[in-house]
């Protein structure tokens, strides 16, 4: 396993993205930046992401908005399945 895995916490992506996000930079696109700077597999971002509600929910939304789900599915999103 990636060192930098083992290190993440939800709260270290959040910081790390926070200034593209607040440039207008969507959470999903720049959680795939964030990854691909980092050399992660998006599938071990997405498990971090996993233990935030408040990064779960932020995803989510912004899935619904973007069509990428149903708003029937909105309550089953797995934020794995997006970044594929």
């Amino acid at each position: 396993m990636n060192d930098n895995v083992v290190s993440l916490t939800p709260e270290k992506i959040h910081l790390a993205i926070s200034e593209q996000i607040a440039n207008g930079i969507p959470y999903i696109e720049a959680l795939i930046d964030y990854a691909t700077r980092n050399n992660l597999e998006i599938e071990s971002v997405a498990d971090v992401i996993k233990k935030s509600s408040i990064l779960k929910e932020k995803i989510r939304s912004e899935a619904v908005k973007l069509k990428m789900v149903r708003k029937s599915d909105e309550n089953m999103v797995d934020i794995t399945t997006l970044c594929e």
